[in-house]
């Protein structure tokens, strides 16, 4: 049985991709250090939490042997003596009933079930999820987007990835307080790992001398870029949306193709919505304070700083936006020669 098993279970957009890609790139080292990560690669955590949470999108296209990998992870747990980590951000989209069976499942293979949030500020993530649902095939605008945002209209599925007390509220409950890890990421201007090292000591493991430089590519999109992406998206008929396509506009489109080709700038929060994020950042730090939880960092690096220089998506000119078109469709020629 392990000693304890921790599950990382989000939030979208805090550093979860940085952290996967070191904790998998280390596994071998990690393991020798006492921490197993089950399974064979990410891969095998994203069907898991599919599985728990029942994302039926996913599920449904899962073999046979995919579909017992929830299980596996967990009889992998039992079979270890040390500590287990298991983290993808779609856990945290689970029903409070999903939760606790996944709780269970996981009480049953550790002597402690730990749960770990990394938390990271509205103010940057409002952006960081725009441009990853435009990645995925959104054509809502910007502005529509934080605007529905602010309504709190469920099909947005924002809050269910970024409201932590209602995550909490879900993942939380039946846990002791100590056994409740909030990892706040760092403002901007921190060193690049101190989110790294933050976690590392939530989960008590050795990790001097491992690299921290990411292996995979910033494929961050500029303003030009994801607005483009966006009026893209509203050429193609919603039936002809598919995983494997938003597999592609992802990976082979956005990141070789897309990335790059326009000036990156900074990507805004617009003054207009500055006043409500910050009453829904401080009303979600205030229960944070309240919930007694094991907080790494500061709570108050939770809420947004002050207006920032910059442009929003919206505010991209046609001219700007042809030139990149021109220089992406040079790119897919350059591609075929």
């Amino acid at each position: 049985m392990a000693r304890r098993v921790f599950l990382h279970c989000g939030t979208a957009k805090s550093g979860t991709t940085y952290l996967q890609d070191l904790w998998w790139r280390h596994r071998d080292a990690l393991r020798e250090r006492g921490l197993l990560l089950p399974g064979e690669a990410l891969r095998d955590h994203f069907h898991a939490a599919a599985l728990v949470k029942g994302m039926d999108v996913i599920v449904d296209d899962l073999d046979d042997d995919d579909r017992e990998v929830w299980q596996r992870l967990v009889a992998e747990a039992r079979d270890w003596p040390g500590d287990v980590l298991i983290s993808h951000e779609h856990f945290s989209d689970s029903s409070a009933e999903a939760a606790a069976a996944a709780l269970a499942d996981l009480a049953s293979a550790a002597e402690e079930v730990h749960l770990v949030l990394t938390v990271r500020d509205l103010g940057r993530v409002l952006p960081s999820a725009w441009q990853q649902r435009v990645k995925q095939g959104a054509r809502q605008s910007y502005g529509k987007f934080l605007a529905t945002v602010r309504r709190g209209e469920d099909e947005q599925k924002f809050w269910r990835y970024q409201d932590v007390p209602g995550i909490l509220g879900r993942w939380a409950a039946g846990l002791p307080p100590e056994r409740v890890h909030l990892v706040v990421v760092p403002p901007s201007g921190a060193p690049r790992d101190e989110l790294w090292q933050r976690t590392a000591r939530v989960l008590g493991v050795d990790v001097a001398g491992l690299d921290t430089d990411p292996r995979l590519p910033n494929d961050s999109l500029s303003v030009v870029e994801a607005e483009l992406l966006r009026r893209v998206n509203r050429r193609i008929p919603r039936e002809r949306r598919s995983v494997a396509l938003t597999r592609l506009t992802k990976g082979a489109f956005a990141r070789d193709l897309l990335a790059g080709s326009a000036p990156r700038e900074s990507f805004v929060l617009p003054a207009k919505h500055a006043g409500w994020v910050r009453e829904r950042a401080e009303e979600m730090v205030a229960r944070l304070r309240e919930g007694r939880y094991d907080v790494v960092g500061d709570l108050d690096d939770l809420l947004p700083a002050g207006p920032r220089a910059g442009r929003t998506p919206d505010q991209a000119g046609d001219d700007e936006l042809l030139a990149v078109a021109a220089t992406v469709v040079a790119r897919m020629i350059e591609q075929e020669r």
